[in-house]
């Protein structure tokens, strides 16, 4: 609108210049110049605020954006952390309870091992050396003040187990017991816990260990031939049957 009213306005100094004295057309034409110049310096000012108004508004909309990043962001960490403050607050928990754990464990394992000491004392007399070196392990585990806990805690179930698989097997060994005063070389036949006998290399003499007596107490000549089968059943020389022994006092 505006160039439309200069430019009416140069028509009009045009038409009516011939009328005009020469100083007046000057002076008009120099107006009408500065107008013009006027005109152009306010476009190119509009132009530039076009210009930035699109850039800011292109600015506003990538900080809204960024906006609603930070906020979903802010939002996920903030599931982050309370996340994280939970496993915090569990390893503590744990590391509480572990710590509990060790104080009630240590001296429970010690009281183990004298119980098992005093179990293997009062048991049958089999595999005496390898029991009692088992018990002086255990012993020498829990005093090793490198060794974990939990490695501690390995050892003495292994004992445990051990101890429990001999009363549900039978085995036997050679071994030299004293008997009527001679120094007599047998063969020891353990039945679980249940009873311990010998049998002389020859086969003549059998006999049971008396937990009352705490000793060895002959048996009845009887007995060495099924002693003998039962002996055979437990190294798988033969087919395993029903067999009479007694599991008590030798009478």
């Amino acid at each position: 609108m505006k160039k439309i009213i200069f430019l009416s306005l140069i028509a009009q100094v045009l038409v009516t210049a011939p009328a005009m004295g020469s100083t007046q057309v000057t002076a008009v034409h120099e107006q009408a110049s500065k107008a013009v110049e006027i005109e152009a310096k306010a476009q190119n000012r509009y132009q530039d605020w076009t210009d930035l108004k699109e850039q800011n508004s292109d600015e506003i909309r990538e900080m809204k954006a960024t906006e609603a990043w930070l906020e979903f962001q802010n939002k996920k960490y903030s599931r982050y952390v309370k996340k994280q403050k939970e496993i915090i607050a569990e390893l503590k928990r744990r590391k509480e309870e572990a710590k509990r754990i060790k104080m009630e464990l240590e001296p429970f394992l010690e009281t183990v091992v004298d119980q098992l000491e005093l179990f293997v004392k009062s048991d049958l007399p089999f595999l005496t050396n390898e029991r009692t070196n088992r018990i002086q392990f255990l012993r020498d585990s829990l005093d090793d003040y490198h060794l974990q806990l939990s490695e501690k805690l390995r050892r003495v179930f292994e004992a445990l187990l051990v101890e429990t698989e001999y009363g549900q097997n039978v085995s036997t060994s050679t071994q030299e017991l004293m008997l009527n005063g001679t120094a007599t070389q047998v063969t020891i036949f353990r039945l679980g816990r249940a009873a311990l006998y010998y049998q002389t290399t020859d086969g003549s003499e059998v006999g049971i260990w008396d937990k009352e007596s705490n000793s060895w107490k002959t048996l009845a000549p009887a007995y060495a031939l099924t002693l003998h089968r039962a002996k055979d059943m437990a190294e798988r020389k033969r087919a395993v049957e029903l067999l009479e022994l007694p599991l008590g006092v030798a009478k």
